[in-house]
């Protein structure tokens, strides 16, 4: 009986922790604005902001096109570097020399954005993925069901477990 207890308490603990990530789509680098317009710059994660709503924070970027796993995510995208070839660089990269925007001043590795249509091809894509948001720091805990289900359960197993014993003596 307690082997069978302590394994249903990890089955538990593993599924609490699991990943609260959700697919949400994906962008291609060269979906933003031609490079000669001299564009904003955008990290990985700030593109993903801009394309789906809410805050760089809400995301994960994923070079990996597996859609159903979140242990695939990378954290880092493809980016177009002024001059040089598309690359894959950490998902909150960007370089942003000089003047403001992708063009100014212009010159291999004065600018890195993962949303500008220059030197990446149709291939390069971005996975995006939703992060669970943290807590607000003033929330109240309130116990769910898991708990309380955890606990019953518990509490059923055990009296199970106290009746095989007595009924075997």
């Amino acid at each position: 009986m307690p082997k069978n207890l302590l394994a249903l308490v990890a089955f538990a603990a593993l599924a609490a922790s699991a990943s609260a990530q959700t697919y949400v789509g994906s962008f291609r680098v060269q979906d933003g604005a031609d490079w000669q317009t001299n564009p904003q710059v955008y990290s990985g994660l700030e593109a993903a902001a801009l394309r789906f709503g809410g805050a760089p924070t809400d995301y994960a970027i994923s070079v990996n096109p597996s859609t159903t796993q979140p242990s695939t995510i990378t954290h880092s995208a493809y980016y177009s570097p002024w001059g040089l070839a598309c690359g894959v660089f950490p998902e909150d990269a960007k370089i942003d020399e000089g003047a403001p925007g992708y063009n100014a001043p212009g010159g291999n590795n004065t600018a890195l954005s993962a949303y500008v249509d220059d030197n990446c091809l149709s291939d390069e894509t971005n996975y995006v993925w939703r992060v669970q948001a943290a807590p607000a720091l003033n929330a109240t805990p309130v116990p769910g069901l898991g708990f309380w289900g955890l606990l019953s359960l518990g509490a059923v197993l055990g009296a199970l477990g106290m009746r095989r014993s007595r009924s075997s003596v």
